[in-house]
């Protein structure tokens, strides 16, 4: 990122477990975490200028590119992964989550 500002900023504990959580799960690598805050910033501004019935619509539109582009980048990591390891990390992920229920 050129010409970058440093952010101090404060977020509650869970916040913080839950996006270095899904950082990690995505292959997060150094950067992700100031480029999924800008990233969002810049998306609730652009939700905050647009129509309501706009923001709807848009907002559906990036979970549908997200999720589409988060399955891709799953298959890619996972290909050379067997089932049964596959299954087991799905299994253990699913655990931890219910335990933080």
């Amino acid at each position: 990122m050129e010409g970058t500002v440093r952010w101090s900023l404060k977020v509650s504990r869970e916040t913080d477990e839950a996006l270095r959580a899904h950082l990690g799960r995505t292959g997060g690598r150094k950067g992700d975490l100031s480029r999924f805050v800008e990233e969002s910033v810049r998306a609730r501004l652009r939700t905050a200028k647009s129509t309501p019935r706009n923001a709807l619509r848009s907002a559906r539109s990036r979970t549908l590119t997200g999720l589409g582009e988060a399955l891709k980048e799953v298959h890619a990591r996972t290909r050379g992964l067997s089932q049964a390891r596959l299954e087991k990390l799905v299994a253990e992920a699913v655990a931890f989550a219910r335990q933080r229920r």
